[in-house]
């Protein structure tokens, strides 16, 4: 990212001692104590801004991929490699779909016909063609409801979202929640704010859907009297749906309903036409997010022309399948969603988006390939090991906390106690035998894949929670925490150099991964995950006293991530990544004392101590190049912070890196108030 900085950055005065310049050493450094010192800048001062310090060198000599809207130093470096990997795998399964068994078929087949940019442009809109058809045909607005259904089973989510998911108070109970949704921009404040930025990014929104509507047939003049239509009813639909922090309080999203209930309350809508559409005609408990936002889509569909809602449909069907089209559909989504929205000024080459699609379609057959090759030995050993040591030093933690009564305490060491954990890849893999794909037609597979996926999870709805599943595949450089069944989940995908490796040393594991395996537990008790019990039921089990003073540490968090400054004018939403602040300020804190007991003496190296060694290991996960645009896309809608300030934040706070940088009180890595939650 760019090297802004904060806006409590006021002094320029030194921060006391700073590490020593790096001597020549008598015994060549490790490749990986070079990739270390070699990405910082030692000029920078530490105190001052300590994101700089460790990431400057890798910045100054990092340019953004043209193709990516953000690049970092960790993440996009593994999701590369990982990514190479399945490339090579899948040419392999395309070049000899016949060589093993029927889902090394069945991906070769869906990788082959992605590639296959002569089949896909002759096909053009074939195989969206009964859709559209079926859409051109409303006669009645009462017609709508099946088929809003069936578009949300081919990816294209008008009006609002369903999601299945655990019940927020018997989470061994697996239902349908209903949420807002529907707009084709990141979130509503891309349609509510009035400032020049926002007001220009709209209009080109409206010529973009006027654009690829006309790619799709329209006349020009029609297509650009739809866009308009289209678009004052988005504006409209943004209006009904909360601000996106609100949603992330599951007290304030859980309205259970039988099927009468929501009936009653929203009787404009055929419920049951729309879940027999998708093939649950029988469900009857649904949680709907939020009430006001339903009520008030369906409101807005019943006082809007039918000819603007079929529209509104056509277009958002267009724009689900457009990256998956031809040419010409390709180039304008890319020219509005990819340059305008993420700032990503070049397309992927075709091979990156179709590994993406193959494995979107099909993970858990990519994934058993990946584990084999990729997550061999001891690995799963090593990092369940060191899952617990972060859960150890947790509890060890809590056992510290003043602010925490010895009820609420004991409760708390009993949900570390029940944490359940996944390691690299599921023990039970999916099953795609009911998948079919063909080897020449993209965009029905590409329809077969996702209506197979969401056929799959509809399937669970109404029967108990499968402890088997899992939410990411085994390829994904990420990691999650999941309330409703207290579990962290690990893929393999991200325990990889430079986040985890047998060659590297304590400081860099713990530094890196361990903060990440610290921030995922913590997730367990932010403002959110605290309000789910060890068993993952929504219930108050802390005391009255404990909630006072969490609330009174989170607020803390909350204001500090309001000061940060992304752009000029745009500020860090403190409300809305919570959650995110205080698990990155809870996991590098966590992950600093399993680091502390496991590896005592550790030595340090080029003249870091082996503590600032261990900070630098972990603001080095974080460093990180973004176009200006997506920066903007993650304040507006995203729970995470800019990555810079996931440093600069969690580590101003601790007293631990004060000591290790010597950092007086009252410089900016060492404000004179600072925040501690777990």
């Amino acid at each position: 990212m760019p090297a802004l900085l904060p806006l409590l950055v006021l002094s320029l005065a030194s921060c006391g001692e700073k590490t020593a310049p790096v001597e020549a050493a008598a015994d060549p450094l490790p490749d990986w104590a070079n990739a270390v010192i070699g990405d910082m800048d030692r000029s920078a001062d530490p105190c001052q801004d300590f994101y700089r310090y460790a990431c400057g060198g890798w910045m100054d000599r990092t340019e953004l991929p043209a193709d990516k809207p953000s690049w970092t130093r960790s993440f996009s470096v593994i999701a590369d490699q990982n990514r190479e990997f399945l490339h090579q795998l899948l040419e392999r399964a395309a070049a000899e779909p016949d060589a093993k068994d029927a889902d090394w078929a069945r991906m070769g087949h869906f990788y082959g016909a992605c590639m296959d940019v002569d089949a896909i442009e002759k096909a053009g809109l074939t195989d969206l063609q009964p859709e559209l058809d079926r859409i051109s045909a409303l006669a009645d607005a009462r017609d709508l409801w099946p088929l809003v259904g069936e578009l949300g089973m081919i990816g294209a989510d008008v009006l609002f979202t369903g999601e299945v998911e655990g019940d927020f108070l018997d989470p061994q109970l697996t239902i349908l929640h209903l949420g807002p949704g529907g707009l084709g921009l990141p979130d509503r404040d891309y349609y509510l704010k009035d400032d020049p930025a926002s007001k220009q990014l709209l209009a080109d929104y409206e010529k973009h859907v006027a654009a690829i509507l006309t790619l799709a047939g329209d006349a020009p003049e029609a297509a650009a009297a739809s866009a308009s239509a289209i678009v004052a009813f988005e504006t409209k639909l943004a209006e009904t749906h909360p601000p996106r922090e609100e949603l992330r309080d599951p007290s304030k999203t859980y309205h259970r309903l039988d099927r009468a209930g929501l009936e009653e309350q929203v009787p404009s809508v055929d419920w049951g036409a729309w879940l027999a559409a998708q093939g649950i005609p029988d469900v009857t408990t649904i949680n709907v997010y939020s009430p006001e936002a339903t009520k008030g889509m369906a409101e807005l569909v019943r006082s809007t022309d039918l000819d603007v809602l079929k529209a509104y449909l056509r277009w958002h069907l267009l724009s689900a399948f457009a990256p998956q089209l031809g040419q010409a559909f390709f180039d304008e989504d890319h020219a509005f969603y990819g340059v305008k929205v993420y700032g990503q000024q070049e397309p992927e080459p075709r091979w990156k988006r179709c590994v993406r699609a193959t494995s979107r379609a099909m993970g858990e057959v990519l994934g058993r390939y990946f584990v084999e090759e990729k997550f061999g030995g001891d690995s799963k050993e090593r990092a369940l090991a060191m899952v617990e040591d972060i859960e150890q030093a947790f509890g060890e933690g809590l056992e510290q906390l003043d602010w925490m009564d010895e009820a609420t305490r004991k409760v708390a060491l009993e949900k570390r106690d029940a944490l359940g954990n996944k390691i690299g890849y599921p023990d039970k893999w999916r099953d795609y035998s009911g998948l079919e794909v063909t080897a020449d037609d993209h965009v029905a597979n590409v329809l077969a894949a996702r209506r197979h996926e969401a056929r799959w999870w509809l399937d669970q709805v109404g029967k108990p929670h499968d402890p088997t599943i899992w939410y990411m595949t085994p390829q994904m450089v990420n990691a999650y925490y999941h309330p409703l069944f207290n579990e962290m989940v690990f893929p393999a995908g991200i325990l990889q150099p430079p986040f985890f490796a047998a060659s590297q040393p304590g400081t860099l594991n713990y530094g890196a991964m361990g903060s990440v395996m610290g921030h995922e537990l913590s997730h367990g008790f932010d403002d959110s995950g605290r309000q789910f019990d060890p068993h993952g039921r929504m219930v108050q089990w802390w005391s009255d006293e404990a909630v006072k003073n969490f609330e009174e540490r989170a607020a803390c968090v909350e204001r500090q991530f309001d000061g940060f400054e992304a752009q000029p004018g745009l500020h860090v939403n403190g409300k809305l990544t919570l959650g995110e602040d205080i698990a990155d300020l809870g996991g590098v804190r966590t992950a600093y004392r399993a680091w502390k007991k496991r590896y005592p003496d550790e030595a340090g190296v080029a003249g870091l101590t082996a503590d600032q060694l261990f900070f630098v290991a972990y603001a080095q996960a974080w460093c990180t190049v973004s176009a200006p645009e997506y920066e903007k896309m993650l304040v507006t809608s995203d729970p995470h912070a800019p990555a810079r300030f996931r440093v600069i934040g969690p580590l101003s706070n601790l007293d631990e890196f004060h000591e290790a940088f010597s950092c007086p009180v009252g410089t900016p890595m060492h404000p004179e108030n600072t925040c501690e939650v777990w």
